[in-house]
């Protein structure tokens, strides 16, 4: 990815004494889009001038394989160790979920504890899945640009999902990147366009707040000026209502920007006292910021950040909160981890490492309502080392390890 000048490593103030961390408790066509109001749009697309990064890309682009690989491939062993069945696409691990999958990116926990949506970044699919049964196919987005790291990305469930059924992702296509809503049996509707996109820092983590306003997470396209420019919404967080609006409590009335100075947003936590906290890559530290209205984030104040993790540490590709544990996943040193929070804003102790280096490299992580943390693989993307049972969904048990999974 294309580096930016890093603010100075922030670290907030540690207690002393270091608890133990408990974890947890264990198609459709895209059509018809239209901008978030009739008015004139009040942003422009902003093309990107820089060369395209090494971003998880599958070798065959917007392929919709079967869940069943060709014939001819030879299983490997699984991660408990034990050989894989005949059917290198079933799983023998109790962690693991769903199987086979092509670049799994956003992923969004169902209410019922034991399925979530997870959509595949460079096919346009968005499936269920399900221990023990084969992915169920829910939507299919057409006019997704998986180049670069654009594609299918965000994925959430309305605030009120039991009672409409509403999916928000957010998607890259051949002109912006864009905010839309998918309804069963419905045409997937554009609410909000005019995100640019780029080549690589496309953003793309979404979130609902508990007043019920989405945070959106942009990048900056590969070019860092753009995060201060108030004209363009790259590099920012933006905080719609949901149906597309600017939020009417938004620093600039009208306005969709909430916040700006991010490079790369690859993660959007809910704190427990019911702001919102953005992960912000950068080029030699991950950098977890609470939300303030207005703020720009460019250079980070002492105190500003919550956590940083370091290149050198492994960075943190994505988080949640679960459990009053903050849990990272890493790419590079291939784990998840977990910080003991000691309040909405602060943590005591140290990270503590939960899976290690089991299921390759981890990318999303999701807490669920019952306090289990769902995670999607990335071992397909060019510089993890697969297994014919990846890309994969798991769900970590009490503790972490891998064992376990749903009941």
């Amino acid at each position: 990815m294309p580096s930016v000048p890093a603010p100075d490593r922030l670290r907030p103030r540690r207690a002393r004494r270091v608890l133990p961390i408990a974890l947890l408790a264990f198609g459709l066509p895209l059509a018809a889009c239209a901008d978030f109001s009739t008015e004139p749009p009040a942003f422009t697309v902003q093309p990107s001038l820089t060369a395209r990064a090494v971003v998880p890309d599958e070798s065959t682009p917007g392929a919709i394989p079967s869940a069943v690989p060709p014939s001819g491939s030879s299983p490997s062993p699984s991660p408990s160790g034990s050989a894989e069945a005949t059917d290198p696409c079933a799983p023998t691990d109790e962690a693991v979920i769903a199987t086979c999958l092509t670049a799994p990116w956003g992923l969004a926990p169902l209410p019922d504890g034991q399925s979530a949506l997870v959509g595949e970044r460079t096919t346009g699919r968005i499936l269920k899945v399900r221990k023990g049964a084969q992915p169920e196919l829910v939507a299919q987005i057409d006019g997704v640009d998986g180049s670069g790291d654009g594609g299918l990305l965000g994925l959430v469930l309305s605030p009120s999902y039991d009672e409409d059924g509403l999916i928000y992702a957010y998607v890259t296509t051949a002109e912006d990147n864009r905010i839309i809503r998918i309804a069963s049996g419905d045409v997937p509707k554009a609410i909000f366009t005019g995100i640019p996109k780029g080549t690589s820092h496309n953003g793309g983590r979404i979130a609902f707040a508990p007043d019920r306003s989405l945070y959106v997470g942009t990048g900056d396209t590969g070019n860092p000026a753009l995060t201060a420019d108030a004209t363009s919404l790259a590099g920012k967080v933006l905080r719609l209502d949901e149906f597309g609006k600017p939020d009417a409590t938004n620093p600039v009335p009208g306005s969709p920007i909430y916040a700006s100075g991010f490079s790369q947003v690859t993660g959007m936590c809910p704190l427990t006292d019911g702001t919102m906290a953005a992960l912000d890559h950068r080029s030699t530290a991950d950098v977890l910021l609470p939300l303030a209205a207005g703020k720009n984030y460019g250079t980070p104040a002492a105190g500003d950040a919550l956590w940083t993790w370091s290149a050198a540490e492994g960075g943190a590709a994505s988080c949640a909160i679960a459990a009053n544990v903050l849990a990272t996943t890493s790419l590079d040193k291939q784990e998840l981890t977990g910080l003991q929070m000691a309040g909405p804003t602060t943590f005591t102790g140290s990270p503590s490492v939960l899976l290690d280096n089991r299921y390759g490299r981890l990318l999303t992580v999701v807490g669920d309502k019952t306090g289990l943390l769902w995670l999607t693989t990335s071992n397909k993307d060019g510089l993890g080392q697969p297994v014919p049972s990846d890309d994969r969904v798991l769900v970590v048990p009490s503790g972490g390890g891998g064992e376990g999974g749903l009941d």
